[in-house]
């Protein structure tokens, strides 16, 4: 079930719709609709006419599979000097398209801001730069005009509104954040033989996901949770059915997708 229509089938009849109890569950239906967009309001503390305010601005990101947010800033930004002086920020993602704003989904994560020190990490550097760079391939460029930066923001609270009357309210510690997938580091190979092999099951996907026709589509990330896939200059996020913490895990959930879309 998509989260459309797992928000309507929430809000049908009269009266305050069901909550979920389970936070890890809340987490997921947050993570996924996360996945669907590219930019958020970044938040962070600074410094001004001699107090300190907290400056928000529409800032790109991707999210890891553990669930964090992966932020690129320049140097010259006020919020990349305000991270460094206090971490804490919060990081809100809504739905920009909906003409309702108020009753569509919008997540709020109370985080601490680290940056990822290329010569100290510098194996999680290349892996979150090339994860940010498949979404935003013209971010590779700004490094040759200023000094950018990669952010991990790790969310120690979360504020999740998934409609009206279905609010969640609930600290991250373990609800958020996911394990790292065994595959990480060599699931291009499964990118690679999707793309290759499956391509008329990709099509398919994204027609079911988009409910309309389409000529092409191809896989460019998978997590453990679902994968995006890029179709006509846009990437879309589906979900799996199930987890896919393994490569026998990934090849399962396309499999159940591709008999059950």
């Amino acid at each position: 079930m998509s989260e459309n229509e797992e928000t309507k089938t929430a809000t049908k009849g009269r009266g305050r719709p069901e909550l979920m109890k389970d936070m890890k569950e809340v987490s997921r239906v947050a993570r996924a609709f996360m996945k669907k967009w590219d930019s958020g309001i970044l938040s962070s503390l600074g410094s001004y006419e001699d107090k300190s305010y907290p400056l928000g601005s529409l800032t790109p990101y991707v999210l890891t599979e553990e669930g964090d947010v992966i932020i690129l800033v320049s140097d010259l930004a006020p919020h990349t000097h305000n991270m460094w002086k206090a971490p804490q920020v919060c990081f809100t993602v809504f739905d920009m398209e909906a003409s309702f704003k108020q009753a569509s989904p919008r997540v709020s994560l109370v985080a601490e801001a680290t940056q990822i020190d290329e010569k100290k990490e510098p194996e999680k550097f290349a892996t979150i730069s090339e994860k940010y760079f498949t979404f935003f391939p013209m971010a590779r460029n700004y490094f040759k005009a200023h000094n950018f930066y990669f952010f991990t923001i790790k969310p120690v609270h979360v504020h999740f509104v998934r409609t009206f009357g279905q609010i969640y309210d609930y600290k991250a510690e373990g609800n958020w954040s996911l394990p790292t997938p065994e595959w990480k580091g060599s699931e291009q190979s499964a990118i690679d033989h999707m793309n290759k092999d499956h391509k008329s099951s990709l099509v398919k996907y994204t027609k079911a996901l988009l409910d309309k026709e389409m000529n092409d589509a191809t896989l460019v990330a998978v997590d453990s949770e679902g994968f995006h896939i890029k179709s006509e200059d846009k990437f879309h996020y589906m979900n799996f059915q199930g987890s896919a913490g393994d490569m026998k895990g990934l090849h399962r959930e396309f499999v159940s997708l591709s008999k059950n879309c």
